[in-house]
């Protein structure tokens, strides 16, 4: 009877156990549940920062590229951003241009024997890739694997020229006879692109050419391909092979077109040759990054977080730290911007100009500079280091409109310091320096000049003064011109020059806008201002309240005109990219927003 009892509250114990070890795990599942939906995986839209340069500090730079949630390359130039260093906003945002990163493009190739029909145009597929108006020789890099048992094979190490991957195929390709593991294969290998890109900056792309089909993979599944895919930021792009051993072949095609799909890749069948192009051009898409500039506004050294985000999508965002060492140089132009602006006659001639600059360390401590140069649009000019508070340089690269005036330093330490760029505006005129850039030699030169005009007066006086105590003048008077001979004949207003361009026509068509203006506006002068006043305008909107008096202008550079904003209001618009500072060459088609006003540019 007591073993019969013992036995009973056994068993009790071993189920209530088992209950509560079953609770417990399940428990533990539901606590990874939270925990990966704490974690979320980042979506096809994303941002990436891959390099960023502090040399021009109180400026840093960074290089960013972005894509959209179906994979497109973002046009940053037309994007407005916002960028948080250590948590605080920073100063102004511009946009720089580009720079030229690359792309690193990896096959993946998984060829069953049921393939071997495809393999002939697969290897012609990869090869039109590595070739010119794809892939750009030692910009680009491109890699080769297989599929294999576990994981991934090299077929060719990451290389930047076409012949590499003739070369590969000088041996055909042969079908994989044993299992192959597709998926444990692909994921362990988006793992190691990061350490295999040529250069960290570039952007990366894996193309996976397969019929779709796995039955081997046991460490990875397809989530955990999507997933690491995403977090890298890397798109699968992929092949589909017809294989004519699988009597259902849909469901590796399927599989093929979801992971693109969710990766932001895009799916394109081998047999369909003219879809190819597709993937090429997305990847060559990315070669290019955008470079963006901002300002520092409390210069301090140490290492800070940056998040750079779309403003009118704050989730597509990413982060950086950028150093800044205690003991890096600084170097500025000391120019207000009200002395930016100079007219000249003609740029055939060296303008000497005078220019003040100054450099610091961020640790106060001064330093020797070992180099110092001038740069108007790229073109250098050596400043003597002992000079540099207050130098003169013999400029010739300046052009009519906006110039980019820039200093580098180079101190006892070795380390480059780039100025913030300063824009020079050269208007066609009269010539007008300003004070501050007036060279000390060209006053010099015009007292002299002054001097030599009084002194050859005093010259002919005294000749004269001469001439009439020896006799030889008897009326000095005579010599005075009394007026002219003839009557004055009546003063004709002048015409009003126009400096019109023989070379180009241009005109504006009015697309939209309150007030009724004759439409198309021709272009007749070299600088033509848009505004409301009629005072201060050529073309003037009158009615509309949205157009600042003076909103806009357009200048003449050569044979095109480019657009300027003179600080409007609203902001001046071409194709939906707001104009900076240093304006916008204008194309034949280019559509223009000043507020309401919406104007199509022609040039023929």
């Amino acid at each position: 009877m007591m073993r019969t009892v013992k036995s009973g509250w056994m068993r009790l114990v071993l189920v209530l156990t088992l209950v509560l070890l079953t609770g417990t795990a399940a428990s533990a599942g539901s606590a990874r549940d939270v925990l990966a939906q704490d974690e979320p995986t980042p979506g096809v839209a994303q941002l990436f920062i891959t390099d960023s340069d502090v040399s021009s500090l109180p400026s840093v730079e960074l290089h960013v590229y972005g894509r959209d949630a179906q994979g497109n390359p973002l046009n940053l130039s037309q994007e407005t951003l916002t960028i948080q260093q250590n948590g605080s906003s920073v100063g102004p945002i511009e946009y720089q241009g580009t720079h030229t990163a690359g792309t690193f493009t990896v096959f993946l190739i998984d060829i069953p024997p049921g393939v071997v029909n495809e393999l002939p145009l697969l290897q012609q597929a990869m090869e039109g890739f590595a070739a010119a108006g794809n892939m750009v020789e030692q910009v680009d890099s491109v890699a080769v694997y297989e599929v294999g048992a576990t994981e991934a094979q090299q077929l060719l190490e990451p290389t930047g020229f076409y012949n590499s991957v003739r070369n590969l195929f000088a041996t055909p390709l042969t079908p994989e006879t044993g299992a192959t593991a597709l998926i444990d294969s692909t994921t362990s290998l988006l793992e190691q692109l990061d350490a295999l890109k040529p250069s960290p900056d570039m952007v990366t792309s894996l193309v996976l050419a397969s019929d779709g089909t796995d039955v081997v993979s046991t460490r990875f599944e397809e989530a955990d391909l999507v997933n690491r895919a995403l977090e890298l930021g890397i798109p699968v792009h992929t092949i589909w092979l017809a294989n004519e051993s699988i009597a259902t072949p849909a469901a590796g095609q399927d599989f093929l077109a979801g992971v693109a799909a969710q990766t932001g890749g895009i799916a394109v069948q081998l047999d369909n040759t003219a879809d190819l192009p597709l993937i090429w051009n997305r990847i060559t898409s990315f070669r290019d990054q955008a470079r963006i500039r901002y300002t520092v506004t409390a210069l301090a050294a140490g290492t800070f977080p940056i998040t750079v985000s779309l403003a009118d999508s704050p989730g597509v965002s990413a982060e950086t730290t950028v150093e800044i060492p205690n003991n890096l140089p600084s170097v500025v132009i000391n120019l207000p911007s009200e002395s930016r602006t100079l007219a000249l006659p003609a740029l055939d001639e060296p303008v000497r100009l005078q220019f003040s600059s100054a450099v610091t360390w961020l640790d106060g401590v001064e330093r020797t500079l070992t180099g110092a140069q001038l740069r108007v649009n790229g073109v250098s000019y050596d400043v003597p280091v002992e000079e540099i508070a207050n130098f003169q340089a013999d400029i010739t690269s300046f052009t009519y409109g906006n110039n980019s005036v820039e200093m580098v330093v180079m101190d006892e330490q070795g380390i480059q310091a780039t100025s913030p760029i300063v824009v020079l505006t050269v208007n066609e005129g009269r010539q007008e320096i300003p004070a501050e850039l007036a060279a000390g030699s060209e006053l010099l030169g015009l007292v002299l000049r002054f001097l030599l005009v009084v002194f050859a007066l005093l010259v002919v006086l005294a000749v004269l003064f001469w001439l009439w105590r020896n006799g030889r003048i008897t009326n000095l008077g005579s010599l005075v011109p009394r007026g002219p001979s003839r009557p004055r004949q009546p003063y004709a207003e002048q015409p009003e020059v126009t400096y019109a361009p023989t070379h180009t026509v241009a005109y504006l068509e009015v697309l939209g806008a309150v007030s009724q203006l004759s439409s198309p506006i021709p272009l007749s002068l070299a600088v033509v201002r848009i505004g409301r006043s009629p005072n201060q305008a050529n073309i003037a909107f009158e009615n509309d309240v949205t157009v600042s008096r003076l909103h806009a202008s357009l200048m003449l550079e050569g044979n095109n005109y480019r657009i300027f904003d003179e600080q409007s209001t609203s902001g001046t618009w071409v194709n939906e990219r707001q104009v900076p500072e240093y304006g916008i060459q204008l194309n034949d088609g280019d559509e223009i927003h000043l507020g309401a006003v919406h104007l199509r540019f022609r040039q023929g």
